[in-house]
């Protein structure tokens, strides 16, 4: 009970702190047109995705043209079979994001995805972090983690999710020879470049939201919140950007506006001040990481996309837009990760 009731209170400071910086009322958003960002190195597979994707939803599910957004310049794919035998070819693992750790005994990311992997006969891996820890603390962690799983000899497929992905790039050009093992790394909805949230609510998180109490995670020191802020993120790739040369791919979150959860509506239209394309908590281009393959535009929001928070917290449940099939993205996106390395194999050095 006590852990219920610091929850919400949870919910409710971090939703106040968002609603301080709210711009009011706006229904309706005007269309916009999102494209890969060829000028940095980003390649489009949103065609491959796409169908990877329709081909794995249930016929009583939602239609393919909700789950992912058709925008312009998206090339049209053929269908192909799964590939056999991806379960013996790689491991899986998950990184969850900023704060997951404080809420994970109620909604931790991808559970169902990876329940259902896991039932598929994959080999899947969580990693948990400091859910308010600053990305070297986490890297540390990941370090630890990958240690412990190294005697599997099959590459690792990452899913990183949110500001995990910051963590997991920080880990592979802190821990080089631990990060051998992946052989690529899943960005969905990831805080690659950051967000303008982190600049505009730095002070009030590092004076409030850091040291107050929530269930299983330690305080932070507000650092957490400075490796998300833009001019960090950009200085980050800069000096790093280089030594990442493993294949990331970019699943980015988008919702139209109704697929925005009421819990996030806030911060929503402050982000939307800048571009309306946005999930909440992150602008569109902002989840691209720089030389990627961009899978696609989800239409999710910053939450839905890779949490199954309505289940986890039913009584909750009107706080939140759910209706995003997370394993069959995650399928999907094993897939054409797949066919992408193996192309990368077949060109040969």
């Amino acid at each position: 009970m006590i852990r219920r009731t610091l929850t919400a209170g949870a919910l409710a400071l971090l939703m106040a702190s968002a609603a301080g910086q709210s711009i009011g009322r706006r229904d309706t958003i005007p269309p916009y047109t999102i494209v890969a960002i060829r000028d940095a190195g980003v390649r489009d597979l949103r065609g491959e995705f796409r169908a990877a994707v329709c081909a794995r939803l249930p016929a009583d599910g939602p239609a393919c043209d909700d789950v992912l957004l058709r925008l312009a310049g998206e090339s049209v794919a053929t269908t192909l079979p799964p590939i056999e035998g991806l379960a013996q070819r790689y491991r899986v693992a998950f990184v969850p994001g900023l704060f997951s750790e404080c809420f994970e005994d109620f909604a931790r990311p991808f559970a169902d995805a990876q329940a259902d992997l896991q039932a598929a006969g994959f080999t899947v891996d969580y990693f948990p972090v400091a859910g308010r820890g600053s990305s070297a603390r986490n890297a540390q962690q990941l370090a630890e983690h990958f240690r412990a799983t190294a005697s599997d000899a099959r590459p690792l497929i990452v899913f990183a999710y949110s500001k995990g992905l910051v963590d997991l790039l920080d880990f592979m050009v802190r821990h080089p020879a631990e990060a051998r093992q992946i052989a690529a790394v899943v960005s969905v909805a990831g805080a690659a470049n950051g967000s303008p949230l982190a600049d505009q609510m730095h002070a009030v998180y590092r004076a409030v939201g850091a040291p107050f109490p929530l269930p299983n995670c330690a305080p932070g020191t507000g650092e957490e919140l400075i490796d998300l802020q833009p001019d960090v993120r950009i200085a980050w790739w800069q000096q790093h950007g280089e030594s990442i040369t493993v294949p990331l791919f970019a699943m980015v979150a988008a919702p139209e506006p109704d697929r925005v959860s009421p819990a996030t509506r806030a911060s929503y239209r402050q982000l939307a001040k800048v571009d309306a394309r946005n999930d909440g908590k992150l602008l569109w281009h902002d989840q691209i990481p720089p030389r990627s393959y961009l899978l696609g535009y989800v239409n999710a929001d910053h939450w839905s996309i890779a949490v199954p928070v309505a289940a986890g917290m039913p009584k909750a449940s009107f706080l939140f837009r759910d209706e995003t099939p997370r394993t069959a993205l995650v399928t999907g996106a094993l897939d054409v990760v797949a066919r992408t390395l193996a192309d990368f194999a077949a060109a040969g050095p």
